[in-house]
């Protein structure tokens, strides 16, 4: 991602890194039940966000690995 890329990217402060996982496990929780669309739509945003840590190695195939789990 170049750097223009990251001004629409969603940042959060550190103490705010509670609520975001649990967003996101709500997320998850429901995602079974969330259309096709938005589900695509969620993994593309998980894989362009902003993150800490900023390379983790297959993301995209981890996020996916990870809602697999809840609906399979």
């Amino acid at each position: 991602m170049s750097v223009g890329e990251y001004k629409n990217v969603f940042k959060y402060p550190a103490e705010d890194e509670c609520l975001i996982r649990r967003l996101g496990a709500g997320v998850i929780a429901s995602w079974g039940t969330l259309p096709e669309p938005v589900r695509d739509r969620i993994l593309a945003e998980a894989r362009a966000a902003w993150d800490r840590e900023y390379h983790v190695s297959h993301l995209g195939d981890r996020l996916e690995a990870i809602v697999r789990r809840r609906i399979g």
